[in-house]
């Protein structure tokens, strides 16, 4: 599964201004919009219409193996696996010392009153994104309190300003934010993280086309998708998490407003988390997440040799705005909401387990020979077994602005998006049962950079190649 303002957008070198709020009439028209490589169609839908109004549609469900296309089967090897890394990132050890946090634990009832309170290790200091060249915050530490996720676009085309900007960025998370009016307000310890990346129009904004990783692309149109150019697309992502709202906003205006010259708005989302890790529909979520020191982290969430140079030891991550119709959910059984996830609502535990933590069985099936984890559920269809071995590192919000609606603002963090996201989403668009209760209102696909050496700045591995 998977807001704070939207975009107008305009040429390249044109003067653009950010526009709208993200509020309004819900019967209004909205415009919805279908991404290829930068190229839009557009149709006028309004909420709630007919989903085959946004773009073309299959006419049937098309196979998985259809779904994945070439684009997927090349970053795998000739019998259909994933292509592991040749030589191991050393992000393992890396993500450990800014988290290491277990993040399939609950945490326990003495570790939510300590949230709660802001007494957790995880508040009691500020590292910048760049302070460490094998520290990549906002991606293997724990999920702060709130989130900030930005997507901008350039209005330039000059290598040399964006540089600006990364070293801009650089100094002012390492040294948080001294050089602003709000110093004394970073001096509260809140666990600021601020990560950055481009999107796939980035680099040919630049002439520098040529840099672009074969994964780094739109992301392909899922027949139950209905997106919303206000929430889709971007060239450059910000997210900026704190475990205070006001630091978190206050950090990702700073930031914004350094890029200004060089940058417009073309969507702002603002989201939170829970202590329990539960979201708006009352589940876990994460549960399927790996710790930062399980071996199989560094290969599902680093980028490695099979990228350009300048990405590895970085990540790519998938932004999915997805509106819940929390109506019609809360409308349902316990165990009908149970049946559709496929797990039990008040542990997280598998339909065929005990507890949060026990393996998912595909196989079991009860007296009766009925499977019991159903074969519709969230859980059997987004399980490695049936996506081909893909695997993602979750690190999702939730967003609720009242009453233009509320959901998870849904992050996949991955090595390549071919191998994670991609053909997970594929097995999800034609038969997961939640489909009924979600929709992807925003969609895009972002490259973040690795961490930087001492006095260097993050984004050097691309502008210093």
């Amino acid at each position: 599964m998977q807001g704070d303002g939207g975009g107008q957008t305009a040429g390249r070198g044109e003067t653009k201004r950010a526009g709208g709020t993200g509020e309004g009439d819900r019967n209004e028209p909205v415009e919805v919009v279908e991404v290829h490589h930068g190229k839009h169609r557009r149709g006028d839908q309004s909420r709630g219409g007919d989903p085959e109004a946004v773009g073309e549609r299959p006419e049937e469900n098309p196979s998985v193996e259809d779904l994945l296309g070439d684009r997927c089967r090349e970053a795998r090897g000739a019998e259909g696996e994933r292509k592991p890394p040749k030589t191991g990132f050393q992000g393992r050890e890396a993500a450990g010392r800014v988290g290491g946090h277990r993040l399939a634990q609950r945490p326990t009832e003495d570790e939510i009153d300590a949230f709660e309170q802001g007494e957790t290790p995880q508040n009691q200091g500020n590292p910048g994104h760049g302070a460490d060249p094998e520290a990549r915050n906002g991606i293997a530490t724990p999920a702060q309190a709130r989130v900030e996720v930005v997507a901008l676009d350039l209005t330039t085309d000059k290598v040399s300003k964006v540089r600006e900007v990364f070293v801009t960025w650089t100094a002012m998370v390492a040294e948080m934010f001294a050089q602003t009016a709000d110093a004394d307000l970073f001096a509260t310890p809140a666990q600021l993280t601020a990560t950055w990346g481009i999107g796939p129009g980035f680099l040919p904004a630049l002439g520098m086309k040529a840099m672009q990783p074969d994964g780094l692309a739109d992301l392909p149109a899922f027949s139950k998708d209905q997106l919303q150019k206000r929430w889709t697309g971007g060239e450059l992502l910000l997210q900026v998490g704190a475990d205070d709202a006001v630091i978190a906003a206050t950090a990702a205006r700073h930031l914004v407003a350094a890029a200004a010259d060089i940058t417009t708005v073309r969507w702002w989302q603002r989201g939170f988390s829970s202590p329990t890790r539960r979201n708006l529909m009352g589940q876990v979520d994460g549960t399927a997440n790996l710790a930062v020191e399980d071996p199989l982290f560094d290969e599902v969430v680093w980028s490695a040799d099979t990228q350009p140079e300048w990405l590895r030891g970085g990540s790519y991550v998938a932004v999915r705005r997805i509106r819940m119709d929390l109506d019609a959910w809360n409308a349902q059984s316990v165990e009908a909401q149970e049946a559709v996830i496929g797990r039990f609502k008040d542990s997280g535990a598998p339909l065929n387990g005990t507890k949060e933590t026990d393996p998912v069985d595909l196989s079991a099936q009860t007296p009766q020979r009925e499977l019991i984890i159903p074969s519709t559920s969230h859980v059997r269809l987004s399980n490695p077994e049936n996506t081909r071995g893909a695997r993602i590192q979750r690190r999702s919000f939730s967003y609720d602005d009242g009453a233009d609606g509320a959901g998870l603002i849904f992050m996949a963090w991955q090595a390549d998006p071919r191998t994670g996201f991609i053909p997970i989403q594929a097995r999800l668009d034609v038969g997961d049962a939640l489909n009924a209760f979600t929709v992807a209102e925003g969609s895009a696909l972002f490259a973040c950079f690795p961490g930087c050496q001492p006095g260097g700045y993050v984004g050097e591995t691309l502008l210093e190649a």
